[in-house]
């Protein structure tokens, strides 16, 4: 596994954010519509699709303030600081690669930075709650932009030149299905054959990384196909198009993080890539039964 480009090079700020400096911290409460929306969607382990990590702080003032403007401003900081230590949990199970994560000055650095409050609320109970949100992926402020260091690109390797199997030209993308195996989602992921690997962050331009990351990961019904990224959808909706290019993995890395293909396979996939050059453009889904142990 190629990791260098995974230490990144954290210039700690001079000075930390205080906690009333955080993006979008005006003295206001949201709309308890738009409030309840945003809990609902800050439940989410989910952080492989992509969307904002989000985390819910809750606060209450001290039973000694009796006087209520006074109490929503003492419940006020509790509900950061609850939102801001959960927030730290979730990017903490962020897996860059199998064995690497932020550390906890890493992520300290990421919130204090990064971290953007979403939505405030005041209830009669005297409850006050915050809703914190950072970005997976983006040019700036996002997890991907700190993590995703530059590093010189390399190119995709030549496929063996073979007359039996010609390329069809006409794939829009690539689906690594996995079946049954249990796939641990990564940041950093590669896809592999017997040899060496042919799909990695230093294949790619770095832009196109921060966009959307390296692969998008995908839930692969057995059932009737209502689940989200089931196969039928994946064609016609994901990144890797509506002509997707299947391969079914030989194994999944020890940790569960890579798949591992054939070499015949490989070759197929790199002839592909020549014409429509869909590697390139990042149009690659690892697809699974069972998502870091969820049977979807």
């Amino acid at each position: 596994m190629r990791k260098k480009f995974l230490t990144a090079t954290f210039l700690l700020a001079a000075f930390a954010f205080a906690t009333n400096n955080l993006r979008g911290d005006e003295i206001f409460d949201e709309p308890k519509e738009f409030h309840e929306e945003l809990l609902s969607r800050s439940t989410s382990e989910n952080w492989w699709d992509g969307q904002p990590l989000m985390a819910t702080g809750h606060g209450v003032a001290p039973k000694d303030a009796d006087v209520n403007l006074r109490m929503k401003e003492l419940a006020r900081p509790v509900a950061m600081a609850d939102a801001k230590r959960n927030l730290m949990e979730k990017i903490g199970n962020v897996r860059i690669t199998a064995e690497k994560t932020l550390d906890e000055k890493e992520i300290e650095y990421v919130i204090d930075n990064f971290a953007t409050i979403v939505s405030k609320n005041y209830d009669d109970h005297g409850i006050y709650t915050i809703v914190l949100q950072i970005s997976m992926y983006g040019e700036e402020n996002s997890l991907a932009s700190v993590i995703f260091q530059p590093v010189e690109k390399k190119d995709f390797r030549k496929p063996k030149k073979d007359d039996k199997n010609k390329p069809k030209g006409n794939y829009t993308g690539l689906i690594i299905d996995c079946g049954d195996a249990e796939l641990s989602p990564i940041l950093a992921p590669e896809i592999r054959d017997e040899k060496e690997s042919l799909y990695a962050y230093d294949n790619l331009e770095r832009k196109k990384v921060l966009e959307r990351g390296i692969v998008e990961y995908s839930a692969k019904s057995s059932g009737d196909g209502w689940f989200f990224g089931n196969t039928a959808l994946a064609k016609s909706n994901s990144r890797a198009g509506d002509n997707p290019l299947v391969i079914k993995i030989s194994e999944l890395s020890n940790d569960g993080t890579c798949p591992v293909i054939s070499g015949d396979d490989a070759e197929k996939i790199l002839a592909e890539n020549e014409l429509t050059h869909f590697l390139d453009d990042g149009a690659v889904v690892f697809q699974s039964n069972r998502i870091r142990g969820m049977r979807m």
